[in-house]
């Protein structure tokens, strides 16, 4: 069971420590099912939630077509401000940094407490490693359930849906496929969460 109040008061904690440009988790205390992605992007700084750019548009469908309801789930980052770089003099994304992983698995461990989910789904590989095992990739581990390294959690780790809509826009023959297998992990942890 969540903990509201923990909850709210770590967030206000996260946002002194990171920032307003800092983007916290969201869903309800008692969610069966935690989402954890790598970082917040340039729209979620923008409306200060996670996952509603194009790869959380996404994430409603792939969540919809597992027949999870988004509302019914907590979905977060791992880290909490978005990693930039200037390139071409224009701002993009790039990996975490190690201490700006660090600084997030503090915060993400109080995040999950309070939340009290039943299973994780780790979006990508740098979740995956700071989560799971430094050593893990997507070609061995996806679709597998592992205990987590935070609170000892269920977790299964899959592909980000910022990966899909790159492999789609390379006119990838593969996105049918990786689409697919999202689609199933989701499945999957969702009857791990709810005690399957």
């Amino acid at each position: 069971m969540g903990d509201r109040e923990a909850w709210e008061r770590l967030r206000q904690s996260s946002a002194g420590r990171f920032g307003e440009d800092s983007v916290f988790g969201e869903g309800e205390p008692g969610a069966r099912l935690a989402i954890v992605g790598e970082a917040p992007g340039g729209r979620e700084v923008e409306l200060g939630r996670p996952f509603v750019g194009r790869a959380g548009r996404l994430l409603d469908e792939l969540l919809e077509e597992a027949g999870i309801d988004r509302s019914e789930v907590y979905v977060t980052n791992l880290v909490k401000v978005r990693p930039t770089k200037e390139s071409g003099g224009r701002i993009q994304n790039r990996p975490p940094r190690a201490g700006e992983v660090r600084e997030g698995l503090e915060v993400l461990e109080e995040e999950l407490r309070a939340i009290g989910p039943g299973a994780l789904v780790l979006l990508g590989s740098t979740p995956a490693k700071a989560l799971i095992d430094r050593s893990f990739t997507m070609r061995e581990g996806r679709g597998r359930i592992f205990e987590s390294k935070i609170l000892g959690l269920p977790a299964l780790a899959t592909y980000h849906p910022a990966y899909l809509l790159r492999v789609r826009g390379a006119g990838g023959a593969d996105y049918g496929r990786l689409r697919r297998q999202v689609v199933e992990d989701l499945r999957t942890a969702w009857e791990r969460a709810s005690g399957g």
